[in-house]
């Protein structure tokens, strides 16, 4: 065989493989989660979630570290977007950092999907920005209404962390409570960095409250726990969906007993529930928590986008609706209209309440 022979044989092959509508790249999605530092058993569990999602299905995950830091959000978006074959971003965990890198995705026309992210300023933030998970003002009134109508609460305080998603889910929370006719005794919030926290327990403990509600992610509020049961305070301790981690009890010990927080809520009834919770045990070797089933549920979402194919992955979010493990979801402006539910702490487990 001569070589302008091979030559041919070998264009032909080629033109025949792209004629087969055969991909000519992998297909890539990629993440920003906290793998390290605070903050970081969020990323465990998007990890988790998204991997077990896209199991055999030859879609690449391309992941960045956001350090829970807004400014490495930023860099991590930007470096995932110079990449040609990522059109979808997954991620992150902090409304902080979601906030920062949702003007980037919507400029390069990118989807950026969040399954932790509940801060209400999200809400419209932008045109490519879609989450799985509902809005703090839900979570707020979801704390308000257990305090007033099942404790039978008559006052309250609030401590929550001086960030976009402490400030916001105490002000739904303070919203509710005063609508429900409860009176707030205590209201104040600590900085990021802080560690002691005795001087405002003290003010909260002879404030004499029936509960205190403290939105923060689950590092402080095991550390304040700590603090309030050595000072001996005993009201009902309640926090966000950013205190449930596993983490939290090793920062509080014993007394993290009998703490409730509010959760998304999950159908643990359904078959799509338990073939996941099957799949989940035999692939990590435990249950699965909330966060990790919200990866999931967000893994599988975008792994219908990228095998239905096309450019258009915002007009498929937009137009169709998906299963999730609370019955059929539709987004709306990238949002969805999901329920919480509450779980608390009993013999060092988050159970439902």
């Amino acid at each position: 065989m001569n070589r302008l022979v091979r030559l041919a044989l070998v264009l032909l092959t080629a033109a025949t493989v792209v004629s087969c509508g055969q991909p000519t790249a992998q297909k890539s999605i990629g993440v920003v989660a906290p793998l390290t530092g605070e903050g970081a058993t969020y990323g465990a569990s998007m990890k988790r979630g998204i991997e077990l999602a896209m199991e055999g299905s030859g879609i690449k995950l391309i992941y960045e570290d956001d350090k829970l830091s807004p400014k490495d959000g930023v860099a991590a978006i930007q470096k995932l977007i110079s990449l040609d074959n990522v059109s979808i971003v997954y991620g992150s965990a902090a409304s902080g950092v979601t906030s920062a890198i949702v003007p980037i995705a919507d400029q390069n026309k990118v989807v950026l999907f969040s399954s932790i992210s509940t801060a209400d300023s999200l809400n419209n933030a932008g045109p490519y920005f879609f989450r799985n998970v509902p809005a703090n003002s839900i979570q707020g009134k979801t704390a308000a209404e257990f305090v007033a109508n099942t404790l039978k609460g008559h006052t309250v305080a609030i401590f929550n962390k001086n960030d976009e998603y402490g400030t916001n889910l105490a002000s739904s929370f303070r919203q509710h409570v005063r609508a429900l006719g409860l009176q707030i005794a205590y209201d104040s919030s600590y900085q990021p960095t802080d560690t002691d926290f005795r001087n405002q327990l003290l003010k909260i403990k002879n404030a004499g409250v029936d509960a205190v509600f403290i939105p923060g992610n689950y590092q402080d509020t095991g550390i304040i726990l700590k603090q309030a049961s050595e000072l001996g305070i005993t009201a009902v301790w309640i926090g966000g969906d950013g205190s449930y981690s596993p983490s939290l009890l090793q920062y509080a010990g014993p007394a993290a007993e009998g703490f409730i927080c509010t959760i998304m809520a999950v159908d643990q009834t359904t078959p799509m529930y338990k073939d996941f919770e099957s799949r989940f045990l035999k692939a990590y070797g435990r249950k699965p928590d909330v966060y990790d089933t919200y990866a999931y549920e967000a893994g599988l979402i975008l792994r219908q986008l990228v095998e239905k194919g096309g450019a258009n992955y915002k007009q498929i979010l937009d137009s169709t609706t998906f299963n999730s493990f609370s019955g059929p979801l539709k987004f709306v402006n990238g949002q969805v209209d999901r329920a919480y539910g509450l779980v608390q702490v009993k013999n060092g487990q988050f159970v439902p309440r």
